[in-house]
């Protein structure tokens, strides 16, 4: 598996799901406005955060070790039904706390009762999410790349579909309702492309528990507990900081920004995701390593780096496009964003080897130091510049991140 084959594919999987989100956002935008962009960024926060504890976050742990044993049935058979177990376990509770709380979780993150309904049926459709999920880690880290992103193409097209549908029908209430209603028909999507497969067997996900696995497992759930939970956190203390301090236009204008950088680095994340992780985990060769990094700054950066100005120039055509005048303010945003987007991706680069090699402890230090980090500084620079706060904070809380990063890569401490 090549780093230029996976990011071809993963270019041509990513362009038809970036027009699949471009028009969800645009119709997200005129509909709703900023104040509901606010609110769906709000919840996607909160869906990310139920996520990683349904799965116990253990998806990086389920591609780097099918990546590891992709030729060891056994072994396979042995992680596969252990994460099985943790995710039934954990998924159980959650789905609980889901239905018994729905009121007042609908009212602590999205401010009102109404979406109450919405949890109650993401609750119900929880256990399809998960399943799918980890249907997908494990064609990740059989380096099933084509398979993969035709996957997630076919679920971005299913998303569109959905949302236009429920959105146009329900606005802000529709469009929350998409975010859970197209997870459980995801997974027969999932499921009907993987029936054939030699490895999708029954007895190849339930069965005897596995203590070796499950220890081994559980670095990988603190390290991605920490990381999908202290990012949304953050990123729901500063849209509300945000909204308190400006407006909840203002707080909109800001997850329109999140999601164009999302859209456009979304490339390179499935890049880092499909090839990295499962390349780094084998690889045990410090110069192997090192020029593996080479060559993923030498391919990755130039792209980062040359959107985000060809963005920058184009972001009044951009705005018009993708959302509508009322978003007018994202315009003086978009520099302080788009230099976080690369700062952000250079020391991802390092990070995956980071998570690639389980350096637990170092990786949950460093997110939830820089976790912290990004709202203390944004509470600070939105009282001084106001509107821009949140993205001059980002940038600088990201520069901070990457010199640490290159410190800790010629230290030594990442390998």
């Amino acid at each position: 598996m090549k780093l230029a084959s996976t990011v071809s594919w993963s270019a041509l999987a990513t362009i038809i799901r970036l027009a699949n989100g471009f028009v969800s956002m645009k119709i997200v935008a005129v509909l709703v406005g900023p104040i509901g962009v606010a609110l769906i960024g709000q919840f996607g926060n909160f869906n990310s955060i139920v996520m990683v504890l349904a799965l116990g976050g253990v998806s990086s742990g389920v591609i780097k070790y099918t990546s590891q044993y992709k030729d060891n049935q056994e072994e396979l058979r042995k992680v596969w039904r252990t994460v099985t177990w943790v995710s039934l376990t954990l998924s159980i509770p959650v789905i609980i706390v889901l239905l018994s709380f729905h009121n007042w979780l609908a009212q602590e993150f999205l401010h009102d009762v109404k979406y109450g309904s919405i949890l109650v049926i993401f609750a119900f459709s929880l256990g399809f999410y998960v399943a799918s999920s980890l249907l997908l880690n494990i064609l990740n880290g059989l380096h099933e790349i084509k398979r993969f992103n035709l996957l997630n193409t076919l679920n971005s097209t299913l998303g569109l579909l959905v949302t236009i549908g429920l959105v146009y029908q329900y606005k802000v209430y529709g469009a929350l309702l998409a975010m859970v209603t197209s997870q459980s028909i995801t997974f027969f999507i999932i499921a009907f492309f993987v029936r054939k497969q030699a490895w999708f067997k029954f007895n190849n996900f339930f069965g005897k528990f596995d203590k070796y696995y499950f220890k081994k497992l559980l670095g990988f759930t603190a390290m991605s507990l920490t990381s999908m939970c202290v990012i949304p956190t953050s990123q729901m203390f500063v849209r509300g900081y945000l909204a308190d301090h400006t407006s909840w236009d203002v707080a909109g204008c800001w997850q329109g920004m999140q999601k164009i950088s999302d859209a456009y680095l979304m490339i390179v994340y499935t890049a880092l995701g499909t090839y990295f992780l499962p390349k780094l985990a084998n690889l045990q060769d410090k110069n192997q390593i090192s020029k593996e990094i080479n060559n993923g700054y030498k391919l990755i950066m130039p792209f980062v780096i040359g959107s985000a100005i060809i963005i920058y120039f184009m972001r009044n055509f951009i705005i018009h496009l993708l959302f509508a005048k009322s978003f007018g303010a994202m315009r003086d945003m978009f520099f302080w964003q788009l230099l976080g987007d690369c700062f952000k991706l250079a020391s991802w680069i390092l990070a995956y080897l980071m998570l690639a090699r389980a350096k637990t402890k170092l990786f949950m230090l460093t997110e939830i130091i820089f976790g912290i980090s990004f709202p203390l500084l944004s509470f600070l620079f939105i009282n001084l510049a106001g509107a821009n706060g949140a993205v001059m904070a980002f940038a600088l809380n990201y520069m901070f991140y990457f010199v640490m990063f290159v410190v800790l890569y010629k230290k030594g401490y990442l390998f």
